[in-house]
């Protein structure tokens, strides 16, 4: 089976947090990160893996950095003959 990749960068939508903070988690080895709360839903992620499926891509990663989600994508390539 052969692949084809693709990546794609997305921007978060404006969100507005309550209270005006941010949320913040530790984990038990003290590492902290700071998360925007998705005030407006999940609805434009969701948008986002409907297209992408319905043309066969498949999630393979994604990263958060700076209000922008970083997804790298797979589908399988069809082997062409003649």
């Amino acid at each position: 089976m052969k692949w084809e990749y693709r990546v794609t960068v997305h921007h978060l939508p404006d969100v507005h947090f309550e209270g005006g903070e941010e949320v913040i988690q530790c984990d038990q080895s003290g590492l902290c990160f700071v998360h925007d709360a998705l005030g407006g839903g999940l609805e434009w992620l969701e948008e986002i893996f409907r297209e992408k499926g319905e043309d066969g891509w498949e999630l393979v990663q994604s990263g958060y950095h700076k209000r922008e989600l970083l997804c790298i994508w797979k589908r399988n390539r069809e082997t062409k003959t003649g």
